[in-house]
């Protein structure tokens, strides 16, 4: 893709759930997160 410059393009939102890291602690586990499925993108 070429170069998303301009008023239209939006920055992507960072996955408040895993604070955009990908990885939740559940318990003594870690998981990917099931809001962004590990990209840490919303």
């Amino acid at each position: 893709m070429a170069n998303e410059k301009g008023p239209n393009v939006k920055k992507k939102q960072v996955c408040k759930n895993c604070e955009g890291k990908g990885l939740v602690k559940k318990g003594d586990r870690v998981m990917k997160c099931q809001r962004c499925k590990g990209t840490g993108v919303r």
